[in-house]
């Protein structure tokens, strides 16, 4: 009875956080909107398909639901399901009370995106051209020095089945250096599109001669990972940018015509990727990928704690764990050594797994209202002035953070999966307009002041 309930208390906050998106948000493609979308596309019906009828997927998912704990392992997922959906549109909507003024303005802007021209500020062009470039020249470099063509290219004559290329993936694909992880998986891709905007706009051919080496740089640096999903992330990325160049409406028909485009992007890449792969095994291996894999590592960890393990109340948390003076263990070498039982392999799930691991209901309540709160933040800092090449470079990096958000924890999808370059660039734009406001006050102190003394 009480799994039942727990499941109803789930379906109902799913249904709330829908009619939130559609009667409550602004119909506009924004940060807030693109999360609670993820969240009901990923962890909404597909959760509940995947926890009522399509569990077990794998070993792992047969052991869990096989054990005694079972029923209470459910019932506690469920229930933190439903609190997060709650969690996440109440963190919104208090920064839409606490921002009442602010949100008006971003609401105004987005409402009248379709006839405004893609503006940029000329300031932005330099800064822009020397980052750029720096990060072009940072990237080949790399990719010359560990002789990513030669991987990429070695790994299309791998002889054999999936599994040889899985063996060869897992040792040579992707880089070492994490800085240049770092600036392939997000920051190059967002000064794409913002330099490449801004070059347009301005007729820049500097620029936009920088702009194509940096893309060439990225797309190298994004095969040689050897994974079919950062290539592909960055094709979405680009089209929700081309997208925004024209429309900002989220309907229906959008969200059908995004599913479509992610089949029509996905499914060769797999057919590609997997020789002998029929169209169906496609369909079949691309909803086990986006939906069954998401919701089974959620599972490992729900299955874990407490049942197995203590909650961990902060020790996975590094700086909890350097003040306390605890041996800090991630949470994903801990699950993953739990259910596999062998050292090197990694378990990584959603944003509320590792609140969970931590802080119970407390964690996954205070982590989803977080979240919720920085993304409607970040519309109305960096939305407010309508169609700017900084607001769809803006958009299409929190695109990138809200999908790492998916199958990640919060620290990691700021620091290296995208979502910290909205907030850095919304911090450096508050700072720059208060900046401006103090010299302009300056200014008009001065003038005043040399008129009295005239």
């Amino acid at each position: 009875m009480m799994v039942l309930a727990s499941c109803v208390f789930a379906s109902a906050a799913m249904i709330y956080a829908g009619f939130y998106l559609v009667f409550r948000c602004e119909r506009y493609v924004s940060a807030s909107t693109m999360l609670i979308s993820f969240l009901l596309l990923i962890y909404g019906p597909a959760y509940l398909a995947y926890i009522l009828w399509r569990l077990p997927i794998s070993a792992v998912d047969k052991q869990i639901s096989h054990s005694a704990h079972f029923p209470e392992v459910t019932i506690a997922l469920n229930m933190a399901i439903g609190l997060m959906f709650l969690s996440v549109t109440a963190g919104i909507q208090l920064v839409n009370r606490l921002m009442a003024g602010s949100v008006q303005g971003t609401s105004a802007a987005l409402s009248n995106w379709r006839n405004q021209p893609l503006k940029e500020t000329y300031s932005a062009e330099v800064w822009l051209t020397c980052v750029a470039f720096a990060l072009s020249v940072f990237m080949v470099w790399v990719s010359y020095r560990e002789q990513h063509l030669h991987v990429i290219l070695a790994y299309l004559s791998v002889p054999g089945d999936e599994f040889a290329k899985i063996v060869y993936r897992q040792q040579y694909g992707g880089s070492r250096i994490y800085i240049y992880n770092l600036a392939t998986g997000t920051i190059a891709p967002m000064i794409i599109v913002w330099g490449g905007l801004v070059a347009w706009v301005r007729r820049s051919w500097l620029l936009g001669a920088v702009i194509a080496l940096l893309l060439a740089a990225t797309i190298l640096g994004k095969l040689e990972t050897l994974n079919k999903a950062p290539i592909v992330l960055f094709i979405l990325q680009l089209l929700l940018v081309g997208y925004l160049l024209f429309r900002n409406r989220l309907d229906w028909r959008v969200c059908i015509l995004g599913i479509c485009v992610a089949f029509l992007v996905f499914i060769p890449i797999f057919m590609i990727a997997i020789p002998g792969m029929k169209l169906n095994e496609a369909f079949d291996f691309f909803y086990y990928r986006a939906f069954d894999f998401s919701n089974a590592a959620l599972l490992e960890y729900f299955g874990a704690f407490p049942w197995r393990l203590a909650h961990m109340w902060g020790g996975n948390v590094r700086l909890v764990a350097a003040l306390a003076g605890w041996n800090w263990e991630p949470s994903y070498d801990v699950v993953a050594r739990l259910w596999r039982s062998a050292e090197g392999t990694h378990t990584t799930a959603m944003f509320i797994a590792d609140a969970w691991v931590d802080f119970s209901y407390v964690g996954v309540v205070v982590y989803s209202l977080v979240i919720g709160a920085l993304c409607r933040w970040i519309d109305v800092l960096l939305l407010r002035e309508g169609k700017t090449a900084m607001a769809l470079a803006v958009l299409a990096a929190s695109f990138i953070g809200i999908y790492n958000l998916m199958i990640s924890a919060l620290p990691t999808s700021i620091v290296t999966g995208g979502m910290g370059l909205p907030i850095v660039v919304a911090i450096f734009r508050e700072f720059g307009c208060y900046w401006a406001r103090q010299q302009a006050d300056g200014s008009s102190s001065e003038a005043i002041g040399a008129k009295r003394r005239g």
